[in-house]
């Protein structure tokens, strides 16, 4: 009788489904468990070849804090990046939307919208047109401790930033090594900078090099939630002049982005922009000023969406200080996790009509 040794090694992330505390220099770190089963159900004289077995390279990899994909150890920059990106109609496009790993669409005046984008694990050569700050943009920006990059504010965000102590990048303070006005669009929608020059004004004014923040849970693989079809989404902030919306694509399990029924592309790389995960939060607002400023409820709790894998699922967001992390929980109560992936957040009033199909 012929003696067989079988050894089977199976190496198990421990990251899966628990929360991630990001600090200091060491973002993510990978754990392997080593379970050793006993196999009894192979035939006597059958040979087991372990590497005939998929595996994931994880050689010199970390699993991304903020999209839960695995990425090369270089990839992820210190510490995150959130910079106000202008959505005027003659802003667009927009650079660095495609690098970004987060991105949220929120109201400011005139229900035009703008982006904040979250930047971690790409280094870009240019981004923007940047624009400027508003109190409740900060209440988002906090949840990841990032360098903060804009041109200017309102005097109530420019006090804010003050008072918070944040890693304050201001093209109005900064110099014309940091921030640049390209002549392909008007000013004030013309402002960019890049990820080199953003490093350069960090290190100037003396910045931690890294953040201390929470993430949201990540699935290891895809998971289809429990919840409705949907394929098309869309967020009209201004009617037909600003409508935000995305489409489904089935081979992929992507959402692609639309803004006026149009691809939504980066304006370096030309890339049509996706996202994996895309959370709707509902959010009060009032107008505050003449000028048409906004205040926005993004503290306490809420209703939203998350959307996935071609389906969408009513869920709820809590929110308990200014730099607590959003958490979002499904219908029985649990905290939800994303698929790997990039997220989209759209951030909309209580009462705008979000038209799903």
């Amino acid at each position: 009788m012929k003696k067989i040794l079988i050894t089977i090694i199976i190496l198990v992330l421990l990251s899966g489904c628990t929360n991630t505390k990001v600090t200091n220099n060491d973002p993510s770190e990978i754990e392997v468990v080593i379970n050793e089963e006993e196999i009894d159900s192979g035939k006597e004289g059958d040979v087991i070849d372990s590497t005939e077995e998929s595996k994931i390279d994880l050689e010199n990899k970390i699993k991304s804090p903020l999209t839960g994909m695995y990425i090369d150890k270089e990839r992820l920059n210190d510490r995150p990046i959130a910079v106000m990106l202008d959505n005027y109609y003659k802003a667009r496009p927009q650079a660095g939307l495609s690098e970004a790993d987060v991105i949220y669409e929120i109201l400011a005046e005139g229900n035009i919208t703008r982006y904040i984008a979250i930047i971690y694990t790409n280094k870009p050569d240019t981004i923007g047109p940047i624009r400027s700050s508003r109190p409740y943009f900060l209440d988002k920006v906090l949840e990841y401790d990032p360098l903060y990059v804009h041109v200017g504010g309102s005097e109530q965000a420019k006090s804010d930033i003050k008072a918070l102590k944040m890693a304050d990048i201001d093209g109005l303070s900064a110099g014309r090594d940091i921030f640049r006005r390209k002549r392909h669009k008007p000013i004030p929608n013309n402002m960019y900078t890049s990820f080199e020059a953003i490093m350069k004004q960090a290190k100037r004014r003396k910045y931690n090099k890294s953040g201390d923040f929470e993430t949201l849970q990540f699935n290891e693989e895809d998971i289809e939630i429990n919840g409705k079809e949907l394929t098309d989404v869309q967020f009209p902030y201004r009617g037909k002049k600003y409508t935000s919306g995305f489409k489904y694509n089935e081979e992929d399990g992507l959402y692609y982005r639309y803004v006026n029924n149009r691809p939504h592309l980066d304006e370096v790389s030309k890339t049509h922009l996706t996202a994996k995960n895309i959370l709707v939060q509902y959010a009060n607002q009032r107008l505050i000023d003449n000028v048409g400023r906004l205040d926005m409820d993004l503290v306490g709790t809420g209703k939203g969406l998350y959307i996935t894998q071609g389906r969408v699922m009513e869920v709820k967001w809590k929110k308990p200080g200014r730099r607590s992390l959003t958490r979002f929980y499904d219908p029985q109560g649990r905290e939800i996790s994303l698929n790997p992936g990039i997220t989209w957040y759209q951030i909309v009033p209580s009462n705008l009509n979000v038209t799903m199909k």
